[in-house]
C-alpha cells in the first residue's frame, strides 16, 4: 500500500505535469515550452532538497577556466562555494558545489537524447576538486550526477535499450534516466544499467518516486560527508605585493 510520502511525491509530479502540459498547449515556441518544463521539474524536486541544497540553471565552471554548455537544472550546495547568479535562478556554478545536473525534455526522441548527451559531455571539460600532481596531470574527483529527465517519449519500446543503442560506444554521458510512463534507470561504475521499466499494473508515476528516493538518499549522504574547498582559487593566484 502506498505511503503518505509516496502519495505526496505522486501529487507533486502529477500536478506539475498537468500544469506544464496545459501551458505548453498555448505556445509553439520551443524555448518557452522548455522553460515551462524546467520550472515544473524544479517545483517537483525542490521540496525534497536537504537544507544545504538549492536549484538553479546556467553554466558549470571550474577553477581552471573551463565551462560547460548551458544546463537546464543545477542542484548545488552553497556550503562549498556560492554561485555567481546573473539573474533569477540563473548563473555560473563552481563544479565543486554541484551535485546534480538535469537535462529536461518535453517528449524524448533520439535527437533529444543526442542533444542531452552533448550537454552532459561538455561537463568533461571540467576538473572537480583539482589536485595538482608533481610533474604530472591535474586530477579531479567524480563529476556531478547527470540526469536525463523527460515528461513523455515518442516510442512504445524500451527506453533504456534505445539509449544504449544510441550510445553504441558504451560512452554513456548521463548516469540517471527517468522518463515518465517509461521507467527509471541508474548507471553503475561497471558500465551496466539497473532500474525498472514501467509495468501496466505499477502505480502511476512510480518511476519518479524511485528517482526521488535515490535523489534524497544521495543528498542526505552528502550532507553528512561534507568536503571543504578553497573558493579563492576561482579568483586567481597573484604574487604578494609590497
Amino acid at each position: 500500500m502506498p505511503s503518505i510520502v509516496f502519495d505526496h511525491i505522486v501529487k507533486k509530479i502529477s500536478n506539475a505535469k498537468a500544469a506544464a502540459d496545459a501551458l505548453a498547449t498555448h505556445t509553439k515556441h520551443k524555448g518557452i515550452t522548455g522553460s515551462i518544463r524546467e520550472i515544473a521539474l524544479k517545483q517537483c524536486i525542490e521540496p525534497f532538497l536537504t537544507q544545504s541544497y538549492f536549484c538553479s540553471s546556467g553554466i558549470v565552471i571550474d577553477s581552471l577556466g573551463n565551462s560547460s554548455d548551458q544546463i537546464d537544472v543545477v542542484v548545488y550546495d552553497r556550503r562549498v562555494v556560492p554561485p555567481i547568479l546573473v539573474g533569477d535562478g540563473i548563473g555560473y556554478h563552481p563544479v565543486e558545489s554541484v551535485k546534480y545536473i538535469f537535462e529536461i525534455k518535453s517528449r524524448l526522441t533520439a535527437t533529444q537524447i543526442k542533444d542531452a548527451n552533448k550537454k552532459f559531455r561538455s561537463m568533461r571539460r571540467l576538473v572537480n576538486f583539482p589536485s595538482h600532481q608533481k610533474d604530472g596531470p591535474i586530477k579531479g574527483d567524480d563529476l556531478p550526477v547527470a540526469v536525463l529527465f523527460a515528461f513523455d517519449s515518442d516510442i512504445k519500446g524500451s527506453e533504456i535499450e534505445r539509449y544504449i543503442r544510441i550510445c553504441n560506444s558504451n560512452d554513456y554521458a548521463c548516469t540517471v534516466i527517468c522518463v515518465l510512463g517509461k521507467g527509471y534507470w541508474k548507471l553503475f561504475e561497471d558500465g551496466t544499467w539497473a532500474g525498472r521499466a514501467r509495468k501496466d499494473d505499477d502505480p502511476k508515476f512510480l518511476e519518479f518516486c524511485l528517482f526521488i528516493t535515490g535523489f534524497m538518499n544521495t543528498l542526505a549522504s552528502k550532507e553528512l560527508n561534507f568536503r571543504t574547498f578553497s573558493p579563492g582559487s576561482y579568483v586567481g593566484n597573484y604574487p604578494d605585493t609590497d
